[in-house]
C-alpha cells in the first residue's frame, strides 16, 4: 500500500513575449523560487551551500570563463551546469531544460535576467538568441504528436532497469551509488547494507519521516514535488527501485 499525499505545483509564474527587462527579473526570481528549485541548493549571501552562491553572480559571471559574456556563463551553468565546475563543489546540477526541472526557452531567458541583476544589470531580452535555442533552420511545422496520460506515460516505463529509473528521475543529482561521499542526499552506495527493503520504500515515499543526521528535513520531499515524482511513480517502478537500492551494499 502507497500512503497518498496531498501535493501542490510550484507557484507559477506568467511568462510573456513582451516584458520588459525589469518584468524579466520579477518573472525569472519566481522562476528560481518554484519552478527551478534553485536555492534547495544555492544560497544568498552565506557560505557552506551545496552549490555556489548566487549573491553577486550578475557581477563575476562574466569573469569567469575567458572569452565568455555573462549571458553565455549564464546560459551555459542552466543548460550545460557540467561543463564548467566552480571549485570546491560536485557537479550535482542536472540541466535546466531537461527533467526534473524542464524549464522553457523563455523560463531560462527570464532567469538569466533574475541572475544578472544580482550584482549586476540584465542586458538580457526575451529575443536574445542563445547557442542554445533551436535551430532557425528547422521546420516550424511540428510533427505530430501523440498525447498519452500520465499515467500511460509512466506506465510505458515499467520495464526499466533500477539504474534506468534512478537516472529517469535524476536521483543521481542529489545521491552518489558509486561512492560515500555526501551530495545533496546521503550516500547510497551502501543503502541495502543500512535499510531494509521497507526502510528503502518509506525514504522514498515518505521521505521526512526519517532523515539522516546532518541533512535538513523536507529537501527531499520538496525535490520530488516540485519534479512531480508522485503523480509519475507507479507500483512497478517502486518495487523496481527498491530492489536495485536493496543490492547497494558497498565495497
Amino acid at each position: 500500500m502507497v500512503p497518498q499525499k496531498e501535493t501542490h505545483p510550484p507557484e507559477s509564474a506568467e511568462v510573456r513575449e513582451n516584458m520588459s527587462s525589469a518584468e524579466m527579473v520579477v518573472v525569472g526570481e519566481k522562476i528560481s523560487i518554484g519552478k527551478g528549485t534553485c536555492f534547495l541548493c544555492h544560497t544568498m549571501g552565506s557560505h557552506g551551500s551545496r552549490a555556489p552562491d548566487l549573491a553577486g553572480i550578475g557581477g563575476r559571471a562574466a569573469e569567469r570563463i575567458e572569452g565568455y559574456s555573462d549571458i553565455d556563463y549564464l546560459a551555459e551553468s542552466l543548460f550545460e551546469p557540467g561543463a564548467y565546475i566552480v571549485e570546491g563543489y560536485n557537479p550535482i546540477m542536472t540541466p535546466a531544460h531537461k527533467a526534473p526541472i524542464s524549464l522553457t526557452q523563455p523560463e531560462v531567458l527570464a532567469v538569466i535576467a533574475y541572475l544578472q541583476s544580482l550584482g549586476g544589470s540584465p542586458t538580457v531580452t526575451m529575443k536574445t538568441n542563445l547557442k542554445y535555442s533551436a535551430d532557425p533552420s528547422a521546420t516550424a511545422t511540428p510533427a505530430p504528436t501523440l498525447v498519452v496520460s500520465n499515467d500511460e506515460a509512466s506506465a510505458s516505463y515499467d520495464n526499466l532497469s533500477g539504474d534506468e529509473l534512478f537516472n529517469k528521475y535524476a536521483c543521481m543529482a542529489c545521491h552518489s551509488l558509486t561512492d560515500p561521499v555526501q551530495l545533496l542526499g546521503p550516500s547510497l552506495y551502501d543503502v541495502g547494507d543500512r535499510l531494509s527493503r521497507a526502510e528503502i520504500l518509506e525514504s522514498i515515499i515518505d521521505p521526512d519521516a526519517v532523515v539522516t543526521e546532518g541533512f535538513v528535513k523536507g529537501v527531499m520531499s520538496a525535490t520530488l514535488q516540485g519534479a512531480g515524482f508522485d503523480e509519475d511513480i507507479t507500483p512497478q517502478q517502486l518495487r523496481t527501485l527498491v530492489e536495485f537500492l536493496s543490492q547497494k551494499k558497498g565495497s
